[in-house]
């Protein structure tokens, strides 16, 4: 008998027998058999599951991993896997090699992704993924096993529905998984939703957080060691308030970076066995110096606006200007209260010896050239600065 060939490199594949799997394939008692889809090489490079091709830490689609680490700055580029059967074998080896001498392929993650990918995890098992297929004979009605059936007797979705087409290539290289869109779009709501509700006239403070628990009254008793032994870790905190009555409390860090790598890390997380959220904390309007931040409510007891009333016209009296209780009116000058009498009266003229001043601070003559017609007016206008008995004047001269 000929002896079969063995290749070097195809024999150093497999390692173990037992597959990189997750929890969910794993796991389940009512759960069909299953397979694995890509070799373990490939799974390694990836760290994805040989089965679902889901990712082993996160519980992600590749997309979407791939995704946020590319938007925070971390993870390697996504190398292209050639075609040709010569190339493709190349590239294994070289993949082997690397995976050997533990090597990370997917690439360094940084703590800021490292936060998001976990706030976006779902590592709880999802049996609905391990069960059964659908029956086609059921679907054309000629199904006669009844409840001996092992497949499923559903009705498929509809062809042009994007959930019904998907494949392992698509999921492994992530260029077209419908999973991961849906994933994507509703992150993306609910950013634009956190942003929407930051928009509206208040900006976000430098670098203050804003937590607090969910659901109703009574909230945990929070101290704040308890908060420094959470959030200590994320940077350098410069101060801790709390209203504990609104189970709620503000962490104000050094550094913007820190603030954002705390909200990253702890938003829906566990604090006293209650969940909080965690979010950037408001800073006051623009004009507002001391507006209540994110969370607070004014207590000041100045939320009244004050009016500003015009004051009354010169000659008049405005109702505005009553003195309080306690207080004594200061009297004017003689001749101030004279001057005022005599523009109230308006029709009597003014009283014996005072010169009513006029504006412009002259006679007012009328139109005409007969002098004799002209009507008799003060020979020099007053003015209160020049007044003898008003103190830090000049005498005026008699003549």
């Amino acid at each position: 008998m000929s002896k079969v060939k063995r290749d070097d490199n195809k024999a150093k594949w497999e390692d173990t027998e037992f597959p990189l799997v997750c929890e969910t394939c794993l796991a389940g008692s009512k759960g069909r058999l299953k397979r694995v889809e890509i070799c373990r090489s490939c799974a390694q490079a990836k760290n994805v599951c040989q089965v679902c091709i889901y990712d082993l830490q996160y519980g992600l689609n590749v997309k979407v991993r791939d995704k946020i680490l590319k938007e925070y700055g971390s993870g390697g580029p996504a190398s292209a896997v050639p075609q040709s059967l010569a190339n493709r074998a190349w590239f294994t080896a070289q993949q082997e090699r690397a995976l050997s001498q533990g090597q990370n392929m997917v690439g360094e993650v940084n703590a800021l992704a490292a936060a998001k990918l976990q706030e976006m995890a779902n590592m709880e098992p999802r049996y609905e993924r391990n069960m059964a297929k659908l029956c086609t004979f059921f679907a054309r009605g000629e199904c006669n096993r009844g409840d001996t059936c092992p497949f499923r007797h559903e009705m498929p979705r509809d062809r042009n529905d994007p959930f019904a087409k998907q494949n392992t290539k698509d999921r492994f290289f992530g260029t077209n998984d419908p999973v991961a869109n849906k994933i994507l779009g509703r992150q993306r709501r609910r950013d634009e939703a956190a942003m929407k509700e930051d928009a509206d006239g208040y900006d976000k403070a430098r670098a203050t957080l804003y937590l607090r628990f969910q659901g109703d009254a009574p909230y945990p008793n929070l101290t704040e060691p308890d908060i420094r032994d959470q959030f200590y870790a994320f940077g350098e905190i410069v101060s801790v308030r709390i209203q504990a009555d609104k189970g709620q409390a503000f962490v104000e860090y050094t550094e913007p970076d820190a603030t954002e790598l705390a909200i990253a890390s702890m938003n829906r997380k566990t604090l006293l066995d209650r969940q909080i959220q965690v979010k950037w904390a408001r800073a006051p309007k623009r004009g507002d110096v001391e507006g209540p931040k994110r969370g607070e409510e004014d207590t000041s007891g100045n939320s009244q606006v004050t009016t500003v009333k015009p004051l009354a016209p010169p000659g008049s009296f405005s109702k505005s200007h009553i003195i309080p209780k306690g207080l004594t009116a200061v009297k004017p000058p003689a001749h101030v209260a004279a001057i005022a009498a005599a523009r109230r009266k308006n029709a009597g003229g003014a009283p014996s010896g005072v010169s009513v001043p006029r504006p412009g601070g002259g006679p007012i003559r009328r139109i005409g050239t007969d002098s004799a017609k002209r009507v008799a007016a003060p020979s020099k206008p007053y003015y209160p600065s020049s007044d003898p008995s008003r103190l830090g004047t000049k005498a005026q001269d008699p003549s």
